[in-house]
């Protein structure tokens, strides 16, 4: 990360906070330094214009001034249709020092900065289902963070804390971000030299997502954790990575079963586990998965 001597004087705005100010905030901790950064939470328009850096509130959008807000009519809007909201448009300025990387800043855009943005712009992202349930998102997990009613915590300190766990995400996703690019290449490289593109082998672990893209490969084999065991794992690639159906199901009778019960119903000596959805199989070796994969497509 980047860091500066320079005190910077960061002004957000006061009451409630939500997911967009505090990961704003938890990027530019991260790119001067925390210990570089006087956070104020203020509505007050001196206060205000004394900022080094203003963010979610003002009323101005002007990169060149260091104002980033989004409430004011013509605030930017991203091609895709969805608001800029805090985050997005502080990381749209500083991502790309943070993350070192085009590449990674992409990335996080899209898996972190535009749910958080589209949350508070009250973009829907999401159904419930028939139970009337939905899934647990950033914004969720930052609202428990919040004093709850009638406390007398201080907002302003439950908005640092909230900081702190956004400065651990935010890294954390340029780190998996810096991960995925390098797994990703290990992935093509293992489809493009791969002789059977219906069955791809790797001898790194290997992620079954990077090969929904290509419209032959049914199954990934690769070892399972080579730092816990000798284990080997074959996993049916998914139809599409939004979804749980997989091209090719191991045999309904294997299902569920592991060790010795597996090892009796496949006839692979070394059978170690079958996913009861059947899409992931668990051998002691290389030639165990593999077998388990050519009796599987054989059927």
């Amino acid at each position: 990360m980047r860091y500066s001597t320079a005190m910077m004087k960061v002004v957000t705005h006061s009451g409630s906070f939500h997911a967009d100010d505090v990961f704003a905030v938890a990027t530019l901790q991260l790119h001067f330094g925390v210990e570089n950064v006087e956070v104020v939470r203020t509505r007050d328009e001196s206060i205000i214009a004394s900022a080094d850096i203003v963010l979610d509130v003002g009323g101005v959008y002007d990169p060149e001034q260091q104002r980033y807000d989004h409430h004011q009519n013509g605030a930017p809007v991203r091609e895709n249709g969805i608001p800029y909201a805090a985050f997005g448009l502080i990381w749209k300025h500083y991502g790309e020092e943070l993350a070192r990387s085009t590449a990674i800043v992409k990335r996080i855009e899209e898996s972190l900065v535009l749910p958080i943005d589209a949350g508070d712009n009250g973009v829907d992202l999401f159904s419930v289902n028939e139970h009337g349930i939905g899934p647990v998102t950033i914004q969720s997990i930052l609202a428990l963070l919040r004093p709850e009613w009638g406390s007398a915590e201080d907002v302003n300190k439950a908005f640092l804390d909230a900081c702190t766990l956004a400065r651990t995400v935010i890294e954390r996703a340029i780190a998996h971000s810096e991960a995925e690019v390098e797994e990703e290449k290990v992935a093509r490289a293992a489809y493009e030299t791969a002789p059977d593109k219906h069955v791809i082998i790797s001898d790194q672990p290997i992620s079954p997502h990077f090969f929904v893209e290509y419209l032959e490969p049914l199954f990934i084999v690769c070892p399972d954790d080579p730092v816990m065991n000798n284990n080997w794992e074959a996993t049916a690639v998914r139809i599409r990575k939004d979804d749980f159906a997989s091209r090719v199901q191991f045999p309904e009778r294997w299902a569920g079963l592991r060790g010795d019960e597996l090892a009796a119903a496949s006839g692979i000596a070394d059978a170690v586990f079958c996913h009861k959805a059947r899409f992931y199989f668990v051998a002691g070796s290389k030639e165990g998965v593999l077998a388990a994969v050519e009796k599987t497509l054989l059927e």
